[in-house]
């Protein structure tokens, strides 16, 4: 929602900034932007089919107040894709540092890590979904769900979604990057520095746990706690055990 701009900033910007100097260090500008504008391009395509056809996650729609989502185009919030990008480099990233794979993807890594981003991203999506649209009303679903309220075809449609643009930056990356294009030997603080991001994530999402104590809070934070808990667990002793 973005009736604080101050909140706004801190959960769309300040995260989309923080990632966007992340990426220019790692794998250069140019690369950069290719990337982002590759999550761009497809989560708001799927957005947008999403809400117009309902097939990709299952019937919805976006809350039209400008109070709640700012404005709409197509009937999808502008604003969401920046939540696609900060945490779609943030997933792609903590997989790349689980597989050990920070440079050019080979082996099983080439599939591994993006099938391994996008679970990382359908578990953050199981750990807000049913409290922006049951509990903020961002969005609605029209026809309900099992989990609390949300449809089991959002999250298969949510793997699917990100898996296509982690497999089309895996693709893109493995053709036009060159070895001299990513950040040579990045350190464990840098590389922790995403690990913080997706944990500082969760952490908010936990403590609305002790703020506002319902049923559906309570369980999220339970997702997010073990659910992204475990690749962050992993990716931090991953980073441990690599020599500085």
């Amino acid at each position: 929602a973005v009736k604080n701009p101050g909140f706004s900033f801190i959960i769309f910007l300040a995260p989309l900034i923080f990632v966007l100097l992340h990426s220019f260090k790692l794998f250069g500008k140019k690369h950069t932007f290719v990337i982002f504008g590759i999550i761009i391009v497809v989560s708001f395509i799927s957005e947008y089919l999403g809400v117009h056809t309902g097939r990709v996650f299952g019937p919805y729609y976006y809350n039209p107040s400008s109070k709640v989502n700012g404005f709409l185009w197509g009937g999808v919030p502008p604003l969401v894709t920046f939540s696609y990008i900060s945490m779609g480099y943030c997933s792609y990233v903590l997989s790349r540092i689980i597989f050990g794979k920070l440079g050019k993807l080979t082996g099983a890594a080439i599939a591994g890590v993006p099938i391994v981003a996008a679970m990382i991203m359908t578990m953050w999506d199981m750990s807000f979904d049913p409290i922006a649209s049951y509990v903020n009303k961002i969005y609605t679903w029209y026809e309900g769900g099992a989990y609390f309220g949300v449809p089991f075809r959002n999250f298969t449609g949510w793997f699917l979604e990100t898996l296509i643009f982690f497999l089309i930056i895996g693709l893109y990356l493995k053709i036009f990057a060159k070895a001299k294009d990513y950040l040579a030997k990045p350190s464990r603080l840098f590389l922790a520095e995403v690990i913080f991001l997706v944990a500082a994530n969760a952490f908010g999402t936990i403590s609305h746990e002790f703020r506002h104590p319902t049923m559906v809070q309570q369980s999220m934070a339970i997702v997010a706690l073990f659910g992204l808990g475990m690749p962050v667990v992993i990716a931090t002793f991953r980073l441990l055990e690599t020599k500085k």
